[in-house]
């Protein structure tokens, strides 16, 4: 066989074969990526945990280590704002597809925080969103429930008001519990899995910017 025939043939064979290549390397390219964002994931989750370790730390006294928290805490509430945040045809910023004002009126009132039995919130164990905390008709307090597979709005506003003190270690906790009879909770659904939680993290900032909630002192500080 000649030069040129055997080039062609060799030829012939890799564009035969190119789809099965092409989607061979496409394929591996995807699963390198899928693994770089799930490390990348992993890493962010751990920073944030640091974070909000710091913020429950008696080192929140010092004013040099609290404005490092507190610029931690921003560039994570400024990750998850450009991450789960766009925009309408109208300009305005949204969050899962609504804006803060749309969020807002869809918050559902479940009653006083020392009243509310596993009865009344186990409709919500699987749920993940934002709740708020209300004192004589003031948002006084908001927080994130994102544990989707253990226990949802359940476990987050349960431990404000259980034995132990997992939930009262920073200083809005505290008040939380001491005011356990008197402030009345309302819970915003924004999702029920894994998809949900970043829309969650980012609208939480936004949220407590639009209603100016008191007791949330990391990001009034």
């Amino acid at each position: 066989m000649g030069f040129w025939n055997k080039v062609g043939k060799v030829v012939g064979t890799v564009i035969d074969h190119a789809p099965e290549v092409l989607n061979a390397l496409q394929q591996e390219a995807a699963k390198k990526q899928a693994n770089l964002h799930k490390e990348a994931g992993r890493r962010l989750k751990e920073h944030e945990r640091k974070v909000a370790q710091a913020e429950k730390s008696n080192r929140m006294s010092d004013p040099q280590f609290a404005r490092k928290v507190k610029e931690e805490r921003e560039k994570l509430d400024n990750y998850y704002q450009r991450s789960s945040q766009s925009t309408n045809i109208s300009g305005e910023i949204t969050y899962g597809g609504l804006t803060v004002s749309q969020w807002n009126r869809k918050w559902i009132q479940l009653g006083v925080l020392s009243s509310l039995t596993l009865q009344d919130l186990s409709p919500y164990n699987k749920h993940i969103g934002l709740y708020k905390a209300e004192l004589n008709g003031q948002v006084v307090y908001l927080g994130r429930a994102i544990e989707y597979n253990n226990g949802g709005f359940r476990k987050r506003l349960r431990d404000y008001v259980r034995n132990s003190d997992s939930a009262r270690t920073h200083g809005s906790g505290q008040k939380m519990n001491e005011n356990r009879d008197r402030v009345r909770i309302s819970i915003l659904i924004v999702g029920d899995s894994a998809d949900d939680v970043d829309t969650v993290k980012a609208l939480e900032p936004a949220m407590i910017s639009h209603l100016h909630v008191k007791w949330n002192v990391q990001h009034n500080r």
